[in-house]
């Protein structure tokens, strides 16, 4: 298909790029108050209360990216289900359910004042979600190309890098996310770890969105420019091809 062509995959991560890092720049450089991406969260160039003037740019730069996403999901089904289909397929749905988490993200104001939908802050459940399908996805491509990195050269490659970009920005999410959630269980080490960790970037959950972000983007180019023109078929287990065929079949 014409979609999945390398030179159109890497139109649309040019696209992604200037969609995503350029209209957020822009809308930061004009933020009212000084943007320092290494503390401040993405939301805050959403917010219609911190951004009053400029949300609507990063809003729609970011509904933009979740679109022109969307075809890789397809492509790394294509590619990977050669190796494991049904974790292939799994991370194509959850790949494709992160992608319209984040686009619903775009729309639903992040306030924290009243509920939306009847769920109180409805953004950043949307945000979560997004990034934890990415994740899901991200981590099942990472396996796919572990099974096939004996037989195939390129998932090596891609074993190792997808590994990188994946993992690291993981870990430091959990490293933050499980510090905190521990100063709200035990009050009395609150002091200390804030005291030790309050000058340090590792700490805000800003300095990891944007991590995730660049991560993100570096998997999709990795996804693009480290795969063959064709895929390779080894061995697949024939429970696998039934799979596959019946997703197709459900597709189209």
């Amino acid at each position: 298909m014409l979609l999945y062509r390398k030179s159109t995959l890497a139109v649309l991560l040019a696209l992604i790029f200037f969609s995503f890092f350029g209209t957020l720049t822009a809308s930061a450089w004009m933020f009212p108050k000084n943007y320092d991406w290494r503390y401040r969260v993405i939301s805050n160039l959403l917010s219609p209360r911190d951004n009053p003037s400029h949300y609507w740019m990063a809003a729609s730069g970011l509904a933009l990216t979740g679109l022109l996403m969307l075809p890789f999901a397809g492509y790394l089904r294509r590619h990977l289900g050669v190796i494991a289909p049904r974790t292939a397929n799994i991370g194509a749905g959850t790949f494709t359910a992160g992608i319209i988490a984040l686009i619903c993200a775009c729309f639903v104001v992040p306030q924290h004042t009243h509920d939306v939908l009847g769920v109180r802050r409805l953004h950043e459940l949307l945000g979560r979600s997004a990034a934890g399908f990415l994740a899901m996805g991200m981590l099942c491509s990472c396996w796919c190309a572990w099974k096939g990195r004996g037989r195939n050269r390129f998932a090596a490659q891609l074993f190792w890098i997808w590994s990188l970009v994946t993992l690291l920005p993981l870990v430091g999410i959990f490293f933050s996310e499980s510090l905190l959630l521990l100063t709200r269980l035990e009050p009395s080490w609150a002091t200390p770890i804030h005291s030790a960790l309050r000058h340090s970037v590792f700490w805000h959950l800003g300095f990891w969105e944007w991590t995730g972000a660049v991560a993100v983007f570096l998997f999709l180019c990795a996804a693009v420019f480290l795969t063959p023109r064709r895929a390779t078929l080894p061995y697949v287990d024939p429970f696998d091809c039934a799979v596959t065929s019946l997703y197709d079949n459900l597709a189209t």
